[in-house]
């Protein structure tokens, strides 16, 4: 700009220097030639010739004041010309959606607005290109690397005549927060303009869609091996419960008994897991309340620790609609995942409070919510450990699943809520829970009996019959045992179609049965949903309860709507059958 500045102005000077030196000379010859050739007295001569000079000046100061006059005019109309065009351009440059650079290679002689607004560094911040490196990437080694990509990119394209290759970066803004851009150079005569295009909600966006197809990957396999494997599960559990009933307390099986039965939980809690991530189904709701729910699970898994707890809980909570069961298993993997972390012990800081979003967010939609905050003492997560900790199977622990983490994922985004794990500037993490409230009223959880009790009050139950529908002869046997050791009079079979034809016999009989317990799924046969139908067509007041070892089907998680009285998930155990029994009974009961 300033060379064609000095070019401007000397044109301007000789311009005005040419026509003077032309008009002059013409002036000076032609008027010598006039005055003598009109006058001959050397004395008016002499007279003429000072009115000559005289006029000389006055033409000349005229003359070069028109000159001038033109000239400057041009010259400010130009000028006016180029800074219109120069902010027009700036303009342009700071309405980009890409942050702008402009450099002699050493000096930064520009930046426009999003630059600044996008990394939050001024040029007096960043004077240089050395400083620049200095801030934008903290880490020596990175930088160092990046410097040499950048300039074997320069130099290559100058030798060769190509283009400089894209370099992708991780930014260090002003507040520490680190940005991805994309770096394209330009090399314009003896200047460089560096363009800065930020991809960080793009990287965003995708690593979510990764996460999300590798949940979906996990939740096909879920979904195949979930109705066999739960089936297998539920013949161990119930015969393993059935059998402590069987024993006195006292006996030597007992022990080995109540092992087994605990290890079967551990593997029907592993395949809860798994089916966390399984597409199309829903979770079991009901309305809970989530203090007790906290502090139980607290409780539970710092038992036996060297952490303790300080639980703070804001004044009228409201209640959340969820799967107990589900959110539960969060809390566990959460609170397992802090106090590994804290070593050599601490405390384990558990906040809970209701929290209103009043504008949408990528995350979740405005409204009110429950927001569960557990902090713990470890030493934090590294950045690049943080970014991958909901992938499935990523682990850090040698004997970790990599399941933990992933499923809570799952489990909140099934529940309309989020999670969000977080290093604290003391060194620790915290985990953010928000999940909706309800204004629904809180259930009424049954209050559980001992085996005994249960076996005990079987006499009053003969007057209930009960049929059975399973096609898994395991199953179906070990549940027929069950019910008739707790005082039910038990038919079973083993498809739908047999299962109708017996409750319409039963029925013209004037007999039916008190409740139908059927499987959900039937391969190659009548299934129960299609099974209740049949038997509701034939009596509007049947009791059916439907069992299934997928517990995420909408069937199970909105039995009612269906029209089946209780859902039973497998596996269950001896208590867990005669609790749901009872209550679908009691219910018909008071109808």
């Amino acid at each position: 700009m300033l060379k064609a500045n000095l070019h401007s102005r000397l044109h301007v000077s000789l311009k005005v220097a040419g026509v003077y030196l032309v008009v002059a000379a013409l002036w000076m010859l032609c008027s010598e030639q006039l005055v003598r050739f009109w006058i001959q007295d050397l004395e008016w001569v002499l007279r003429v010739q000072r009115i000559n000079g005289l006029l000389t000046v006055i033409v000349t100061a005229a003359l070069l004041y028109v000159l001038f006059k033109r000239e400057i005019t041009s010259s400010v109309v130009t000028t006016d010309h180029l800074r219109k065009n120069r902010q027009e351009l700036l303009d342009i440059l700071d309405a980009m959606p890409v942050g702008i650079v402009l450099t002699d290679g050493t000096v930064i002689e520009y930046m426009n607005i999003n630059f600044s607004e996008r990394f939050g560094y001024s040029l007096d911040e960043i004077p240089t290109r050395e400083q620049w490196f200095l801030l934008a990437y903290p880490d020596s080694v990175y930088r160092r690397e990046l410097i040499d990509t950048w300039y074997d990119g320069v130099e290559n394209a100058g030798r060769n005549g190509t283009l400089i290759p894209a370099v992708e970066t991780k930014v260090t803004c002003k507040d520490g927060n680190v940005r991805q851009a994309i770096v394209n150079t330009q090399v314009i005569n003896d200047r460089i303009v560096i363009i800065y295009t930020d991809i960080t909600e793009r990287e965003l966006l995708r690593n979510e869609l990764i996460k999300i197809q590798k949940l979906e990957s996990i939740g096909v396999l879920a979904g195949g091996i979930a109705h066999d494997f739960n089936n297998i599960l539920t013949g161990i559990m119930g015969s393993v419960s059935h059998a402590r009933t069987l024993i006195a307390p006292e006996h030597g099986a007992s022990q080995p008994l109540m092992a087994a039965e605990k290890a079967t939980g551990r593997a029907a809690e592993l395949t809860r897991q798994l089916l966390t991530f399984a597409s199309g189904g829903e979770p079991v709701k009901k309305v809970i309340a989530v203090q007790p729910m906290v502090e139980e699970a607290v409780t539970l898994m710092l038992r036996g620790t060297n952490v303790r707890d300080e639980i703070q809980v804001d004044e009228d909570v409201q209640a959340i609609e969820a799967d107990e069961g589900q959110i539960t298993q969060v809390l566990h993997n959460v609170i397992i995942n802090a106090v590994q972390a804290m070593t050599t012990g601490g405390v384990l800081r558990v906040k809970i409070g209701n929290q209103r979003i009043d504008s949408s967010t990528g995350d979740l939609p405005a409204g009110n919510y429950v927001q569960i905050s557990i902090t713990d003492e470890g030493d934090g997560i590294p950045p690049e450990i943080l970014e991958r900790i909901f992938d499935p199977y990523f682990t850090t622990k040698d004997s970790g699943s990599g399941l933990g983490l992933a499923s809570a994922y799952s489990i909140m985004t099934r529940h309309d809520g989020h999670i969000r794990i977080e290093s604290t500037g003391a060194g620790g993490t915290v985990c953010t829970l928000l999940l909706p409230t309800t204004e629904k009223p809180l259930s009424v959880p049954m209050a559980p009996a001992s085996l005994r009790e249960l076996h005990h009050s079987g006499q009053a139950k003969k007057r209930h019959p009960i049929l059975v529908m399973d096609d898994e002869p395991i199953i179906r046997d070990m549940t027929t045992a069950m019910l008739s050791y707790l005082g039910y009079t038990v038919h079973a079979c083993e498809d739908g179609e047999t299962a109708v034809q017996l409750y319409k016999k039963a029925l013209a009989e004037g007999a039916g049965y008190s409740a139908v317990l059927m499987d959900l799924t039937v391969p190659g046969g009548l299934g129960g949903l299609e099974t209740s139908r049949q038997i509701l067509a034939l009596d509007e007041d049947a009791c059916l309860v439907v069992s299934s070892g997928y517990s995420q089907d909408p069937i199970m998680a909105d039995c009612q709507a269906y029209g089946f009285a209780g859902v039973l998930p497998k596996p269950y155990t001896m208590a867990n059958l005669e609790q749901t029994m009872t209550a679908v009974l009691a219910t018909r009961s008071a109808i």
